[in-house]
């Protein structure tokens, strides 16, 4: 285990107050003459106010009555709270408490704005925010979950990678947030929502709540982080750097400078590997793919602490052969929107695999460059050309 941080969610999380949630938005609903059924409203809890009435309501409900839903349902939800209190969730304290002691950083990252999180101190007796390092709340951020805005923003204000930390929450909205900020999360049952939503959302594991992350938390931190390498800012930019020579390798040999390296869980190099295209005329010589090809018996196949690093955002061929090998983590360089293979695959239901946590943008100036480098060399495939300038136009 290898996690320097953990971040939380409130609501349905550490806090029994889903319920109260759907509830007011119910009401607010109703008052604005809307007929939404309870369930479909549950479905939707855990994005901010600025989310969900789009979501559920549709884009001119949001235009015409966003804001005074918003006022309606903060109004009911405070009655509900302030008249019959919130209940903190079994072992929610006992958990903190114990990762604080075991050295962890702690963030509360959560869609709740800073006067939420005064009511909800108010009237479940705990002084939420002081259990924790830095809070990130919808305050923060432009886009509260499923965005990763709120995530992000806990992790810069730890101070920490993306790759260093945990998180423990309860929607499916909390696992996409925190899957596209490249931190791994643990789902929770306690805020109603199934474990196969979960799961499908991207959840490396799922518990009952915070007290039965508490009995096993040797158990989940290693689901969480299987590796021994502690993947901080300087240990990404190694292994980058590691990619980046390949690629220049491949770059020598006449191919798009792409590279890739996989990595065992301390983190030691096992394998290269760079775009080949040209070299076999086979379209699916990518250099993740080569990189798993020259690692075939480098490897634990067993092992699901692997990482996968590439100087390209890695296509949905690529991303798919980390999942089926259970990589535990994917460095890249360069987006690549066009494709953006980390964007459109879906997390795997098939225990046997794994969705790794992906980390962007690490070092992609330098991958940018090689790049530029390759479009002022004689010899270059002009057929490749357009694939690369593309590329290259659409990071901004």
């Amino acid at each position: 285990m290898a996690l320097s941080a953990a971040l939380f969610d409130l609501d349905g999380t550490l806090l029994d107050s889903n319920d109260a949630h759907v509830r007011a938005w119910h009401t607010a609903l109703h008052e604005h003459d809307y007929n939404v059924a309870p369930d479909r409203i549950a479905i939707e809890i855990g994005k901010g106010g600025d989310q969900l009435v789009t979501d559920l309501l549709g884009a001119s409900a949001e235009t015409a009555d966003g804001d005074a839903l918003r006022s309606a349902h903060d109004h009911a939800f405070r009655e509900i709270a302030e008249s019959e209190g919130l209940r903190p969730l079994p072992g929610a304290r006992q958990l903190l408490a114990e990762l604080r002691g075991r050295g962890m950083k702690l963030a509360l990252a959560t869609s709740t704005s800073g006067d939420g999180l005064a009511l909800c101190e108010r009237t479940s007796g705990v002084s939420w925010r002081s259990m924790f390092d830095v809070v990130a709340n919808a305050d923060d951020v432009a886009a509260t979950k499923p965005a990763p805005d709120i995530v992000t923003a806990a992790v810069e204000k730890l101070g920490v990678s993306p790759a260093e930390c945990v998180m423990v929450g309860d929607t499916p909205w909390d696992a996409q947030s925190a899957k596209h900020a490249g931190v791994v999360l643990i789902g929770v049952l306690c805020g109603g929502n199934l474990e196969g939503a979960l799961v499908r959302a991207g959840s490396r594991a799922v518990y009952r709540d915070p007290a039965a992350i508490y009995v096993r938390l040797d158990e989940a931190l290693r689901r969480a982080s299987p590796g021994r390498a502690l993947l901080d800012a300087g240990r990404l930019g190694a292994l980058m750097q590691a990619a980046l020579e390949a690629a220049a390798i491949g770059m020598d040999a006449g191919e798009v400078p792409i590279g890739a390296v996989l990595a065992n869980g301390d983190g030691a190099v096992v394998a290269r590997g760079w775009n080949r295209l040209n070299h076999s005329h086979d379209r699916a010589a990518h250099a993740e793919l080569d990189a798993f090809r020259n690692a075939a018996s480098k490897l634990d196949p067993g092992a699901r602490d692997t990482i996968l690093v590439s100087t390209l955002e890695p296509c949905v061929m690529c991303l798919g052969a980390a999942m089926e090998t259970a990589v535990d983590t994917v460095i890249y360089g360069l987006r690549a929107p066009e494709d953006s293979g980390t964007g459109r695959v879906q997390p795997p239901e098939n225990a046997d695999n794994q969705m790794p946590r992906i980390v962007g943008d690490v070092r992609a100036a330098e991958s940018r460059a090689l790049l530029e480098t390759w479009l002022g060399k004689s010899g270059r495939n002009p057929d490749q050309e357009p694939f690369v300038r593309a590329l290259l136009a659409r990071q901004a």
